[in-house]
């Protein structure tokens, strides 16, 4: 490469093909992080800086008494909103900045995921 080519110059950025995701692998993201995600990364908080930092206060409630309940909340919660979102796709599609509206869910969810993994570690 020479000083007068760029960076761009030197890659062929044509071969590069972002596609935008699907409505099926929003909606799966949606379950992955806020279903999984969020119930190991609170479990871990939990385990780590104990129950009482739990910030919804039925998740703390159910963390004390039983902790099998959370993961049966979680993916009860989960289920019924991918199920309803999977039937009503004509319907949320039709909305304009639907995608954005989906990111804006799987950031939050990333958002809440990773601040369960912060409480967790940080009182190792």
């Amino acid at each position: 490469m020479s000083e007068a080519e760029t960076i761009s110059d030197a890659l062929d950025l044509t071969a590069i093909r972002l596609e935008k995701p699907s409505y099926v692998e929003l909606v799966l993201s949606v379950v992955v992080i806020w279903g999984f995600g969020d119930a190991v990364s609170t479990f871990v908080a939990a385990a780590h800086a104990g129950p009482a930092l739990e910030a919804n206060p039925w998740i703390r409630v159910l963390l004390t008494h039983e902790p099998l309940l959370v993961v049966a909340l979680k993916a009860a919660v989960v289920l019924y909103a991918g199920v309803v979102l999977l039937e009503c796709r004509s319907v949320v599609e039709s909305v304009p900045g639907w995608r954005v509206w989906f990111l804006g869910i799987i950031g939050a969810g990333v958002a809440v995921v990773l601040t369960n993994l912060y409480v967790g570690l940080a009182a190792v």
